[in-house]
């Protein structure tokens, strides 16, 4: 298996591209749509832009962990580019938002690069899990932000 790990795929609601983009912006909001965030923040308050950071707080026992996202591109409401930097793991999410007539389109491309050769290892052995997961990670939480730009119709 090649690195960096890479996933695409492509949703469509009905919502505009920008209440889209201010469902993903709105990040003090997902907690309502995403049940293991207990809370989010993003630092500075306000609108997105590259250097943002989002903090996102997991709910105690939900498997889920903590992280901090770096915004390294929002270009409001087309495109948004959110990195982790974990000790273990580089995660890189690409939002790209597109009007195809009635609908809108979200092109989520998601991917995860490990951090040495002792993680290239374990992302080897554990490829049968981590890509799956990685998969059902970035559906799970692109339809529940859909969801939530959705409820701005």
């Amino acid at each position: 298996m090649p690195f960096p790990l890479t996933v695409s795929q492509t949703f469509s609601t009905s919502a505009s591209p920008a209440a889209v983009w201010q469902a993903l912006e709105s990040a003090g909001r997902w907690p309502k749509v995403i049940a293991t965030l207990a809370e989010v923040t993003v630092e500075p308050p306000g609108a997105l832009a590259a250097g943002s950071i989002i903090r996102s707080r997991a709910v105690p026992g939900s498997g889920a962990a903590d992280l901090t996202y770096r915004v390294i591109a929002a270009e409001p409401p087309r495109h948004l580019v959110l990195v982790i930097e974990d000790e273990d793991y580089t995660a890189r999410t690409d939002y790209r938002i597109a009007q195809d007539g009635g609908e809108t389109d979200v092109l989520v491309t998601s991917t995860l690069n490990p951090k040495g050769i002792a993680q290239s290892i374990r992302f080897l052995l554990w490829h049968a899990r981590i890509a799956p997961a990685l998969n059902a990670n970035v559906r799970d939480r692109t339809q529940a932000l859909l969801r939530l730009a959705e409820e701005n119709l």
